[in-house]
């Protein structure tokens, strides 16, 4: 065997083993990607479910805030009599 064979012999190894670890980063980068999509989607769903949990505290605090001003209400008719 003469030199060219053994060039193409090497070349031929460092393909493959650049095709090998080029794999290996692609899968990688494949279950990073799925991992964020998971992520965002449990995001977006925490979202929601805080938007609606501050809506009804919202809600809540204003009903309470009614409540109170009624008993002050109330409260100033009786002292006033």
């Amino acid at each position: 065997m003469d030199f060219s064979s053994y060039i193409f012999l090497g070349v031929g190894v460092a393909i493959s083993v650049l095709g090998f670890f080029l794999k290996k980063e692609a899968r990688k980068a494949s279950e990073l990607d799925e991992r964020v999509r998971t992520i965002e989607m449990l995001w977006t769903k925490n979202e929601a479910r805080d938007g609606e949990r501050w809506r009804e505290a919202n809600k809540l605090l204003e009903d309470r805030r009614q409540d109170i001003r009624k008993i002050y209400d109330k409260l100033s008719q009786t002292k006033t009599k």
